[in-house]
């Protein structure tokens, strides 16, 4: 694994698209760009109500919004955070509410966070984080990401990371939150496991990296340890309230529009034979116990 990682290069910074086209005539989007985007963060009321219930499901599984020690600090004030992919920055406004004396900053390549009905200690901005931050070096006592799993290329990993360490303090802390792969699935959850790892695949993403982010951070300069905190729950309805909701959660993702099109096109099937698969899921698990894990890999910047 450690030689895999070794050998990551990294990526160039990509281009931005613009919000709006220059010409008058429908452009057609760039294959690529269409896979990518139900991965992403858009302007529908169901993207981001299931991005605001998966913080809170993130917050109760954890009890608490953070694993890397950092606390104390916000608690004093004068502590500036950063949410790299912010989304529509639920993580932020749940901190920034809470924590008055602390400075709070969050960028994504998509302005869906909100521009006027925020705390005065909450500032958002448009930026790629697959590029360069646009921060100068050690600015930030804690820097957070999560949810990248699906965007970020292989290869990508290690300038992203190297991004969220040089704005972080000497003595600051980064802290990366992702899912980790279902374990003990049935045939259905398999299949569908199974599709998004190939579609990944195809556009440069590999899952199996995801669960030794510790590692990929390790090679970091000024990093000399990473923590990790990981917590299980089953899916579906034999997980209890926890498994319906992330069961939910789940469900919302693989059922945009943009989904359906962009997964049954893979498959080669209709959208109609598609949403019949998820049917089929449904009844799976109330039979099954599918095990999905989120952790959070912190480190101390030396």
């Amino acid at each position: 694994m450690g030689n895999v990682i070794s050998n990551l290069k990294f990526s160039k910074k990509r281009t931005q698209k613009s919000k709006k086209p220059q010409q008058t005539k429908q452009l057609e989007q760039p294959e690529e760009s269409r896979e990518l985007e139900y991965y992403l963060s858009n302007y529908s009321t169901s993207d981001i109500d299931r991005q605001h219930l998966n913080h809170f499901f993130k917050k109760h599984i954890f009890q608490n919004n953070f694993s890397a020690p950092i606390e104390e600090r916000l608690i004093q004030g004068g502590c500036k955070v950063l949410d790299a992919g912010c989304g529509p920055g639920t993580w932020l406004l749940d901190l920034a509410t809470k924590y008055r004396n602390s400075s709070f900053f969050g960028v994504d390549i998509k302005p869906i966070y909100p521009s006027h009905i925020k705390p005065n200690n909450l500032e958002f901005s448009e930026a790629d984080v697959l590029g360069n931050l646009p921060f100068p070096n050690n600015e930030f006592d804690f820097v957070h990401l999560e949810g990248m799993a699906l965007i970020i290329k292989a290869d990508e990993w290690p300038h992203v990371i190297s991004e969220l360490v040089r704005v972080t303090k000497s003595g600051g802390y980064i802290e990366i939150v992702e899912y980790i792969s279902p374990d003990k699935n049935g045939p259905m959850m398999s299949e569908l496991y199974n599709i998004q790892t190939e579609i990944g695949t195809k556009r440069g993403m590999d899952l199996a990296l995801t669960p030794h982010l510790d590692e990929v951070i390790l090679l970091q300069p000024h990093i000399t340890e990473v923590g990790k905190d990981k917590r299980t729950f089953v899916i579906g309805p034999n997980g209890g309230s926890t498994g319906s909701t992330i069961l939910d959660i789940i469900l919302t993702f693989i059922t945009s529009n943009m989904a359906i099109e962009n997964i049954s096109k893979f498959q080669g099937i209709t959208k109609e034979e598609y949403m019949k698969k998820l049917d089929k899921l449904n009844e799976e698990l109330t039979n099954t116990r599918p095990e999905l894990s989120i952790c959070r890999f912190w480190a101390k910047k030396n």
